[in-house]
């Protein structure tokens, strides 16, 4: 983790701005906080993905001339959670606030958020809401579609995970840095939705207030919302039903997992159409899943480590080598574990399980190695 800047001035509020290609927000989001925190010593800490469009550039310019303006450039490292995890282990005061910069929260909601915290000192976290008193959602900020399906999800997370905030996967919150600190280490790096991640772990031990906010709409650059982004929701809600005990990675693993078995299955079956010899069909089959299974791991599961150009090739024989030694295992352990109950059901269950930890174990130490 980012060791703590030392400060002459301690802010008494830190804001973390994680960004990934927001170039031209950058002058506007440090414009309007200006203006709204003129009676407050703030900082501003910058948490930058490698944007390709020069982000980390543009920060730097402000810096030379503001001292109050930090950055932390990230590299070989990805996803929304984490950075704002390593801004706010890097921040200097004792809350911080943590919005997109996008321009589509309201800043000006950040002095209702921090006198909040000074008439109660035991408050641990105030979130931004949509959903509640004075919220909102901007016309034109969703589409019909998009407003009422991020309304459905909230609700569904809301029930599935017991969370006890009208919303809990809002990016616009104001924390106690040492209660975030506190449950740091038992959250999700990868993901999207560090506040619902926070609200789990900490369970009913932290005290949560909500303001209303008018979420805008966004004027410059593109909305970061993908199919990418609905995975790693749906594997953080998997993570939390199992304790937190298993990572995010490893759910989107799975979840491509399940796809190669239809992409095996319609390959064979397609293949049986014209030829009567299961055995190619079934081996052609597999190689097909397992061609299937890397690529989407390439694209999804390991996105910040994502192989190109002769490192890919390389990465798919790798990958082909590691998933046939793993097919080996699974056959060795569900024989061994038949030997001993004679349940097939659970012998077969035990051994896919067992292969999809080999296949993930080595898949992430070897083809996809951090750098």
């Amino acid at each position: 983790m980012k060791k703590r800047r030392i400060t002459l001035n301690k802010p008494n509020l830190s804001i973390v701005i994680p960004t990934y290609n927001e170039r031209e927000n950058i002058s506007k989001i440090l414009e309007k906080l200006r203006k709204s925190l003129k009676k407050v010593r703030y900082e501003i800490v910058f948490v930058d993905d490698n944007s390709p469009d020069g982000t980390s550039d543009e920060v730097k310019v402000f810096m030379q001339t503001s001292p109050d303006i930090h950055l932390i450039h990230r590299i070989g490292r990805r996803g929304l959670s984490g950075a704002i995890i390593e801004g706010i282990f890097a921040s200097n005061s004792s809350l911080v606030g943590v919005m997109d910069c996008d321009l589509q929260h309201d800043e000006t909601k950040l002095l209702e958020m921090l006198a909040l915290f000074k008439q109660n000192n035991s408050l641990d976290l105030v979130i931004g809401s949509r959903f509640t008193e004075n919220g909102g959602i901007s016309d034109g900020a969703f589409s019909k579609f998009r407003e009422v399906g991020s309304k459905v999800v909230t609700f569904m997370i809301k029930k599935l995970l017991n969370i006890n905030s009208t919303d809990p996967l809002s990016g616009f919150f104001m924390v106690k840095r040492s209660s975030f600190l506190k449950h740091s280490k038992n959250l999700q790096t990868q993901g999207f939705k560090i506040l619902a991640d926070f609200l789990v772990t900490s369970g009913k031990t932290i005290d949560v207030e909500e303001v209303g906010y008018s979420f805008k709409n966004r004027v410059l650059g593109e909305s970061k919302m993908s199919l990418l982004t609905a995975l790693e929701l749906i594997s953080l809600v998997f993570s939390q039903i199992f304790g937190g005990k298993v990572s995010i990675r490893f759910i989107l693993f799975c979840m491509v997992g399940v796809s190669g078995i239809f992409v095996q299955l319609a390959t064979t079956g397609l293949l049986m159409l014209f030829t009567n010899g299961f055995s190619t069909s079934q081996t052609v089959g597999i190689v097909a899943a397992m061609t299937s299974n890397y690529f989407l791991n390439n694209y999804i599961t390991f996105q910040e480590r994502r192989l190109k150009s002769l490192d890919l090739l390389r990465g798919l024989f790798s990958f082909y080598l590691i998933c046939s030694l793993g097919a080996f295992a699974n056959i060795a352990v569900s024989t061994y574990v038949y030997s001993l109950s004679s349940n097939w059901l659970v012998s077969s269950f035990v051994g896919a399980i067992f292969g999809a930890v080999w296949n993930f174990t080595l898949s992430s130490s070897f083809t996809w190695k951090s750098k």
